[in-house]
């Protein structure tokens, strides 16, 4: 018998402002917040499935209560709508607990926010401490934006 490849999903460590780096170069327009996702969790995919689901499955209404990224940090209070895309990769789907403090890249798209919930952390995160917050507000007005800290 011929041994199975394993599979598993190897994602990078999240890293806000590699993120931010990403999705500034990306030609979607996107926003930056720390605050917290309130939706229905029932409605996200499994986080590992029984089976490969590469299908999108449906976007999920939920509201965003933080602060939005500007020039002098994420100071600007918003309490609105957006909708979740989960993704998968092969078994693994985007994943999130409700209420939890996070990092959020937000895509615009046609007048609604988009957030993409991606199996690996990169458009969604853990909320950054108050230094990588400063760095993200330094991205933000155009100063120098690397990867080392």
């Amino acid at each position: 018998m011929a041994a199975q490849p394993a599979a598993a999903l190897s994602c990078l460590v999240p890293d806000p402002v590699r993120s931010f780096v990403e999705i500034h170069a990306a030609p979607e327009s996107y926003r930056a917040f720390v605050g917290r996702l309130s939706f229905d969790a029932s409605k996200l995919p499994p986080s590992v499935a029984a089976a490969p689901a590469n299908a999108t499955p449906p976007a999920i209404p939920a509201g965003l209560s933080g602060y939005q990224l500007g020039p002098t940090g994420f100071d600007t209070p918003v309490e609105t709508a957006v909708l979740l895309q989960p993704s998968c990769a092969g078994p693994w789907c985007g994943s999130l607990a409700p209420g939890d403090e996070v990092l959020i890249f937000a895509r615009e798209e046609e007048g609604q926010l988009v957030v993409d919930l991606e199996p690996c952390p990169g458009k969604v995160q853990a909320a950054p401490d108050a230094a990588t917050r400063d760095r993200l507000a330094a991205c933000m007005r155009g100063e120098a934006c690397d990867l080392a800290g």
